[in-house]
């Protein structure tokens, strides 16, 4: 950080602080704090260290493309200007992108690359009415729910290779940052854990999570072996006690919601029939279904 000695050499008369200040002026944030106090000159002289600092330091933090690159001692902090106690003074906020991070631990994933958590809602695929249309529902639903205010999830089905995992990773992105506590999984390999959780004594305590979860996501539901024992002793109570108390749930899956029910039935006999429907719909009470026929425009 250069001192206000180095700083004020760019100025070679007797009047350089008064020329520094006008400088400094020119900085719409600076500008505006000092307005904001109706700060004296002589308070602003002898604040000019701060005020440079300041400036300095915001305009490397505009530049910056994430933490991992950070040019400032205190990383993950961008500065802020205060007046206090009839000085200038200098304090510290988590920048843009540490609030980001901080809401990456508010997503507790089972099977799931961290890297699809870098979707965001800026970079989603516009192209195609399927896709207008799950986007004005994601913004929906980020406008409409809230811990007071239940609002259906999503059930998204479509080709491989369309997007589905990435645009719940957009949701549970978004939500996150609000503030809410995500569970998301890859549910083929949460079936394989939960089967061979049977007799260890840890299973109810891992459907208890699911059960709880503020906001679950369940991708690639159907992808999984079907298991009597799986559909009827695990996922039933799930999605059961995720409607008695109105938790929001999504879920991604390569087929239609009716399609779904034939793959959850062991055989065709009626009671498979009236078993799979309950699955179909305890969903159907929980999520809005959507439809992706075509692969994205750009490669999530």
């Amino acid at each position: 950080m250069k001192k206000i000695d180095e700083y004020l050499k760019q100025y070679p008369n007797e009047n350089r602080p008064d020329e520094a200040i006008d400088t400094l002026l020119e900085d719409m944030e600076i500008r505006q704090f000092v307005m904001k106090y109706d700060l004296t000159h002589d308070t602003i002289l002898n604040g000019i260290n701060s005020l440079l600092t300041f400036k300095e330091q915001k305009e490397t933090c505009q530049v910056c493309p994430g933490l991992y690159d950070c040019k400032l001692i205190t990383t993950g902090m961008t500065p802020v200007l205060e007046y206090y106690n009839g000085d200038i003074a200098l304090s510290y906020q988590k920048c843009r992108f540490n609030i980001m991070d901080e809401s990456k631990f508010r997503i507790d994933t089972l099977y799931v690359p961290k890297k699809v958590f870098n979707a965001e809602l800026s970079d989603f695929d516009l192209i195609g009415p399927e896709r207008k249309e799950i986007h004005r529902y994601i913004l929906k639903f980020l406008t409409e729910y809230s811990r007071e205010k239940y609002v259906k999830g999503m059930y998204i089905s479509g080709i491989y290779g369309s997007g589905k995992t990435y645009i719940l990773a957009v949701i549970a992105n978004e939500l996150a940052k609000k503030g809410f506590d995500i569970v998301f999984v890859y549910y083929p390999d949460l079936v394989r854990e939960l089967k061979s959780s049977i007799g260890t004594g840890n299973l109810e305590e891992k459907i208890e999570r699911l059960k709880a979860a503020e906001i679950l996501f369940l991708d690639d539901i159907g992808g999984e072996a079907p298991s009597a024992f799986v559909r009827d002793e695990i996922l039933g109570p799930i999605l059961q006690h995720r409607v008695l108390d109105e938790k929001p749930t999504f879920f991604s899956s390569n087929m239609k919601m009716k399609v779904l029910i034939e793959a959850m039935q062991a055989d065709g006999s009626n009671i498979e029939k009236t078993k799979a429907f309950r699955i179909f719909e305890r969903i159907r009470e929980l999520a809005q279904e959507f439809e992706i026929s075509e692969k994205p425009n750009r490669t999530p």
